[in-house]
């Protein structure tokens, strides 16, 4: 080999490792599942019965608590409860008066999802997580804890509502793995969560994309899907929307942007903001869960379908209105395998 070919190789072998590299120590591990979904409610007895009767009663309820906030100094009472709907693990917050994050954002957005939550191993992993959102100019929004009778539980939200259109939350330890270790993902119609989805604008999708990925989650992968037999509140609609993936982790996140009219997307927009808009489940019987809910006085918002019917790959979407059920959506997922 003469020293040309040689040099040649060197330069084309570092190039690839250091490219190679960069790819793995972009993507940190905690990011890869949530944690919990904190969502933020104006009636935690009603946001409860709701998601009771749509078959989800695997709730623990915490009735009131404080919370003390680290950067005012104050302790804050709120209402709050735990639940498993499907496989994602929820935490309902009631503001009860006093002003804190969680009663600003209900005040600024009304009911919803505020932060998608992701645990760390210990404080020590958490310290150094914070250090390096800093560095990348994430900043912290606010710091509480809480004690119960199985450990303090710590929270961190930052400030990336603005840019990434919900909270980042950070938690760490097992001491609230024990506390849920009773609630199972079991429901009346076995369902079984599928997606975090989120509402934004049309001209934002690169920002919020670029947002993300500068973090350490992937770029959006755009897609603009056809769908057939498309409907909206009972009549039938020629709306159009594009997607954004992020398949980064066990439960895909989805980015919706309404580009026609009228479509729940944008519904949900000009009612809440930008932000988390659903969540998603994979249903065996959709019939079947659909009689059940509109029996139960439930409202069949948009739907429709995908792929050619009857082939596999096909499927089928319905979203069910739950605007009172604590201001997220429902999303049913049927699909031909």
């Amino acid at each position: 080999m003469n020293m040309r070919n040689f040099y040649l190789i060197l330069l084309i072998t570092l190039f690839s490792c250091g490219k190679k590299s960069a790819d793995t120590t972009e993507m940190p591990e905690h990011f890869k599942h949530v944690d919990q979904v904190l969502w933020v409610i104006n009636d935690l007895d009603k946001t409860t019965a709701h998601w009771a009767k749509l078959g989800f009663d695997q709730v623990l309820n915490l009735d009131t608590v404080n919370f003390h906030f680290k950067k005012s100094g104050k302790s804050v009472a709120v209402k709050m409860a735990k639940a498993n709907l499907g496989g994602a693990h929820i935490t309902w917050i009631q503001p009860l008066g006093d002003e804190s994050v969680f009663s600003r954002f209900l005040d600024s957005y009304g009911d919803g999802a505020m932060s998608l939550v992701h645990r760390l191993d210990n404080k020590k992993s958490m310290k150094k997580e914070l250090k390096r959102l800093a560095a990348l100019g994430v900043r912290i929004d606010e710091e509480f804890d809480f004690p119960t009778e199985k450990g303090t539980l710590s929270y961190v939200l930052m400030d990336t509502r603005n840019g990434g259109k919900y909270h980042l939350g950070l938690t760490y330890g097992d001491t609230e793995l024990h506390m849920m270790q009773n609630l199972s993902a079991k429901n009346l119609h076995n369902m079984h969560l599928n997606q975090y989805a989120f509402a934004i604008r049309n001209e934002n999708i690169q920002d919020v994309s670029a947002y993300w990925h500068k973090i350490g989650f992937p770029e959006f992968q755009i897609n603009h899907p056809v769908l057939g037999e498309k409907h909206y509140y009972g009549s039938e609609v020629d709306h159009d929307l594009t997607q954004g993936w992020q398949r980064h982790g066990d439960i895909a996140y989805e980015w919706c942007i309404p580009v026609s009219i009228p479509i729940v997307y944008d519904d949900h927009i000009r009612e809440h903001g930008e932000g988390i808009h659903h969540l998603a489940f994979s249903v065996k019987d959709m019939d079947k869960v659909l009689e059940d809910y509109r029996s139960k006085g439930y409202v069949v918002s948009m739907g429709g379908t995908w792929g050619e019917k009857g082939k596999p790959g096909s499927g089928r979407y319905e979203y069910i209105d739950l605007e009172d059920a604590g201001g997220l959506t429902m999303e049913l997922l049927w699909s031909l395998n």
